[in-house]
C-alpha cells in the first residue's frame, strides 16, 4: 500500500470522522431550534384569550391579559348611567334634607298643630264666658287662682295641649329625618342596580371562560407533546446517522494504528511501518540510559525545542539513532531536514517494548 493511498484513507477517515461529530451538532442545534419555536407556539397556544360580555341592559364586562397581568373592564351602557346618575342625584337630595337641624322644622309642624288647634280652644273659652256670664260670675276673680277655677281649668288644659303638640312636633321632625335618610339610602341602593345585575351575569358565565381555556391547555399540550415525539424521532435518526458516518471515519482511522506484523517478524502499525520516528541525538537533551536489548541501548530523554517542533507528540522513550547507525544501518534513514530516523519495524525486539 503506497504513502498516497494511506494517506487518502488517513484523511478520509478524518473527514467522516469529523463530518459525524458536526453533525451530531448541528442535529443538536437543529433540535434546540425546533423545541424553541414550539415553546414559542406552546406560549401562544396557552395564553390567555380576552373576551367581551354583554348584559340585556347594555352594560360590557371585559377581561384580557396585559403586560402587569389580568385586567378588567365595566362599561355602563348610556341608559344605566342616565338612571345611575339620576339616583345618586335622588340620593344626595334625601341625605342632604336629613342632615338638615330638625328645629326649624319642628317649628314649623309645631305652628300647623297649634293652627289646628286654636279654632277649638277658642270656641272653648267662648263657651266658659258665656256659661259664667250667665251664672253672674264674669269677671269674677279668686284669691288663690285670679281667676274662677272652670278658667283655670281651661288656661292648663291650652297649656296641655301646646306641650303635647310641641313634643309630636318634636317627633314627627325625627321621623321625617329618618325617613330621609332612609330614602336616600334606598336610591343609593338602586343607583348600582346595573354593576350587581353584570356581576350576577359575571357569575353566572364564568364557567365558560374557564372550560374555554381548560380546553386550550389541552390543546396545547397535545400539541406539544406531538411536535416533541416528531423531534425526538428525528434527533434519533439523525444521531443514529451521524453515529455511522462518524464510526466509520473512527475505524478507518484505527486500522491505520491496529498492530500488524513487520518483516523483521516485530509489531508495528501502518504508520509506524511507512512514517521511521525522528531518534536523532542531535534533537533530545536529558538523555538517560534505562536498559538493552540484544546490544541495543534504550534511553528516556527530553525533547529540545527544536525537537519538539519536529517530532511532536511521539514518544520520549526508544533509542539513538547514531548509535542504531553503527549496528543496524538498514533501520536508520535520514530525513530531507539533515536529521536521523529510526524504522523500529526493523528492531523488532525494540518495537515489542515501544508497544508495551
Amino acid at each position: 500500500m503506497s504513502l498516497g493511498v494511506l494517506a487518502g484513507l488517513g484523511g478520509l477517515g478524518g473527514l467522516l470522522t469529523a463530518f459525524g461529530v458536526n453533525e451530531l451538532r448541528d442535529v443538536g442545534e437543529a433540535a434546540n431550534t425546533a423545541a424553541q419555536d414550539i415553546a414559542s407556539q406552546l406560549q401562544d397556544l396557552s395564553t390567555f384569550k380576552p373576551y367581551t360580555m354583554t348584559t340585556a341592559t347594555g352594560g360590557t364586562f371585559g377581561a384580557a391579559a396585559g403586560e402587569d397581568g389580568m385586567g378588567t373592564t365595566m362599561t355602563l351602557s348610556p341608559q344605566e348611567q342616565a338612571l345611575q346618575s339620576q339616583m345618586f342625584g335622588g340620593a344626595g337630595d334625601f341625605f342632604s334634607r336629613a342632615m338638615q337641624d330638625t328645629g326649624a322644622r319642628t317649628q314649623d309642624l309645631y305652628g300647623q298643630m297649634r293652627a289646628i288647634q286654636a279654632p277649638e280652644e277658642e270656641a272653648q273659652r267662648l263657651a266658659l264666658e258665656e256659661r259664667l256670664a250667665a251664672q253672674g260670675r264674669l269677671g269674677v276673680q279668686t284669691a288663690q287662682f285670679g281667676g274662677t277655677p272652670e278658667a283655670l281649668a281651661l288656661n292648663m288644659a291650652q297649656e296641655r295641649a301646646k306641650n303635647e303638640a310641641m313634643f309630636g312636633a318634636m317627633q314627627q321632625a325625627r321621623q321625617e329625618q329618618a325617613q330621609q335618610a332612609a330614602l336616600g339610602q334606598q336610591f343609593l341602593g338602586q343607583s348600582y342596580v346595573p354593576q350587581a345585575q353584570m356581576l350576577n351575569a359575571i357569575q353566572g358565565t364564568s364557567l365558560f371562560p374557564q372550560l374555554q381555556q381548560q380546553a386550550q391547555l389541552f390543546g396545547a399540550g397535545q400539541f406539544g407533546e406531538t411536535s416533541m415525539s416528531g423531534i425526538e424521532a428525528q434527533l434519533l435518526a439523525e444521531q443514529a446517522r451521524a453515529n455511522l458516518i462518524g464510526g466509520l471515519g473512527s475505524s478507518m482511522l484505527s486500522g491505520l494504528f491496529t498492530p500488524v506484523a513487520t518483516q523483521g517478524g516485530g509489531v508495528g502499525n501502518i504508520l509506524t511501518t511507512l512514517f521511521p520516528s525522528i531518534s536523532d541525538v542531535r534533537l533530545k537533551d536529558n538523555i538517560e540510559k534505562v536498559g538493552a536489548v540484544d546490544g541495543i541501548n534504550l534511553y528516556i530523554w527530553d525533547w529540545t525545542d527544536e525537537g519538539k517542533d519536529i517530532a511532536g507528540d511521539q514518544k520520549t522513550f526508544g533509542v539513538l539513532a547514531q548509535e542504531v547507525q553503527q549496528i543496524r544501518p538498514s533501520a536508520v534513514i535520514e530525513g530531507s531536514d539533515g536529521y536521523l530516523r529510526v524504522d523500529y519495524s526493523k528492531l523488532p525486539e525494540v518495537s515489542a517494548l515501544m508497544e508495551v
